[in-house]
């Protein structure tokens, strides 16, 4: 605080109980020991013409000036210097918590501000800080807004979204200053990458890659998709009798495309674990996967609680949960220097936080046709090769590890797309081949035996890449969709080695 003291004459003519407007350029005023958070001041000298006023000043110190005007005829009469020390010093820094989002998309890049300080007079608890953006992005979603102004939280943070408008995307600048400090400010380049869209640019070969898998949130089953052509998540729900309903996604684009990706619970909260192999500016990166952990809610909205990159890369997976505990099994295809294809297993901590890993090891080929059941409240899990069509059934242990082995051997055929489910306590597995479209039904015996394959000479018309059941109102069915644009169906899965009639399909919508 800075307190300066004013003579006002005419002459050598002291006036007393002169009105003056007094104003400042840096800091504010104080009146009767309190801030009035003010930089303009009504006031009048005393009968000896003196007069004085107190101005506090920003902890980043600075120079700045008192003005005195006449307050009748708003003429200015006098100016004085002044000068506060700093009694503490700032670094601003931007922290980009998300970058890449797709330009036009609906989704932003996250960024977080982090404003630091030393010294005895710091304070980082509602600092404005000013920050702009070039290019063709904004602060807000549907508007173009390139300047704000925000304030910090009690730790110096502040966290918030830019979006983008240049469909073929762009690299932009964000700029930050703390207000009052020539010293306190940012800069980050930020990226946003070309808009994606399937309808202008279809995929060269016609085939539609996508993600499929469904989850639950609070009872109510959701089918989940994303393709790869453009990202775009589309969320629907699953109803009575194996019908698709409304959609409860609203178009948005995610950043990745998720080759491999699936459910899981922690608690009542509905997780996803998400693995990029091709992911965005993998061409400057050194790693071969970027994965995720995100909640997920009934729009395809995700909140990442962890991300981050392996050497390797996956190909199939899933997750299961033992007890209290969450665990994830993930195998890739690419053969390690003993020739064999390895495979891993973490665990999830209760906060969703990727664990550490728990196994680590390989399998003579590559199981790719592979999935998680439990029965009997033992846990295992099952997986087909392609290579002499070698299977295998395991269990796995109550810390999560890969325990005896059940069952092994070889099938007469292979099965690209492979599942499990039940039917009133009854166990069951079916699959498709996909080089004449036939389909097969089998048990599952106690002790996670997997039994030989019924063969249905009836085939399909189509191939079904992405075959995923789903119960719902104690009904069991599963989704089927091939690779064309559109064409999916929902059937309904009956006990034994029979399927029931289709309940939806896309010819229906």
């Amino acid at each position: 605080m800075t307190d300066i003291q004013f003579i006002a004459h005419d002459d050598f003519i002291t006036l007393g109980e002169l009105s003056l407007i007094a104003e400042c350029s840096l800091g504010t005023f104080i009146v009767n020991g309190q801030e009035t958070n003010q930089k303009k001041l009504f006031c009048q000298t005393d009968g000896t013409g003196e007069a004085s006023v107190s101005i506090v000043g920003p902890d980043v110190g600075g120079d700045g000036e008192l003005t005195l005007f006449l307050r009748e005829s708003g003429r200015k009469i006098a100016v004085q210097p002044y000068h506060f020390k700093a009694t503490a010093y700032y670094a601003l820094n931007f922290k980009v918590i998300s970058d890449y989002a797709m330009a036009e998309s609906g989704l932003g890049n996250k960024v977080k501000a982090i404003l630091t300080g030393t010294g005895s007079g710091v304070n980082l608890s509602g600092r404005k800080l000013d920050l702009s953006v070039t290019g063709l992005a904004s602060f807000e979603k549907d508007s173009k807004v390139q300047t704000t102004s925000m304030t910090t939280d009690t730790t110096g943070n502040v966290s918030f979204e830019l979006y983008d408008t240049n469909k073929n995307g762009e690299t932009v600048t964000l700029t930050g200053f703390l207000e009052d400090s020539k010293t306190a400010h940012a800069t980050e380049p930020i990226h946003f990458q070309r808009n994606l869209d399937c309808d202008t640019t279809p995929p060269v070969d016609g085939k539609y890659i996508r993600t499929v898998l469904t989850y639950s949130i609070n009872n109510q089953q959701y089918l989940f998709r994303q393709n790869e052509c453009d990202h775009l998540v589309t969320v629907h729900k699953l109803v009575s009798g194996g019908m698709m309903t409304d959609q409860t996604s609203t178009g948005q684009k995610w950043t990745n495309f998720y080759d491999l990706i699936f459910p899981f619970l922690l608690g009542e909260d509905q997780y996803i674990f998400g693995l990029a192999a091709n992911f965005v500016n993998k061409s400057n990166s050194k790693y071969k996967s970027y994965w995720i952990v995100a909640k997920i809610d009934e729009k395809g909205h995700k909140i990442i609680v962890d991300r981050g990159y392996w050497d390797s890369a996956y190909d199939v997976g899933f997750a299961y949960a033992i007890g209290d505990s969450q665990f994830i099994y993930l195998h890739s295809k690419d053969q390690d220097e003993n020739g064999k294809c390895p495979y891993v297993i973490r665990n999830i901590l209760p906060n969703g936080q990727m664990g550490k890993i728990i196994e680590e090891s390989s399998w003579d080929n590559f199981y790719e046709a592979t999935f998680f059941f439990s029965m009997e409240g033992q846990a295992y899990f099952y997986g087909q090769s392609r290579v002499n069509f070698a299977f295998f059934a395991y269990e796995l242990n109550n810390d999560g590890k890969v325990g005896p082995q059940t069952k092994s051997g070889s099938w007469a055929d292979y099965y690209d797309s492979q599942f499990p489910y039940v039917i009133d306590g009854v166990y069951y597995y079916s699959g498709q081949r996909f080089d004449d479209k036939l389909w097969f039904v089998s048990d599952i015996y106690a002790g996670g035996l997997p039994q030989r394959r019924i063969i249905h000479s009836a085939e399909w018309k189509n191939i079904y890449q992405y075959q995923v059941p789903f119960s719902v109102d104690d009904g069991q069915y599963y989704f089927r969709q091939d690779q064309t644009k559109n064409h999916w169906r929902i059937t309904k899965l009956l006990p034994g080695p029979n399927m029931g009639n289709d309940t939806d399909s896309n010819d229906n919508h």
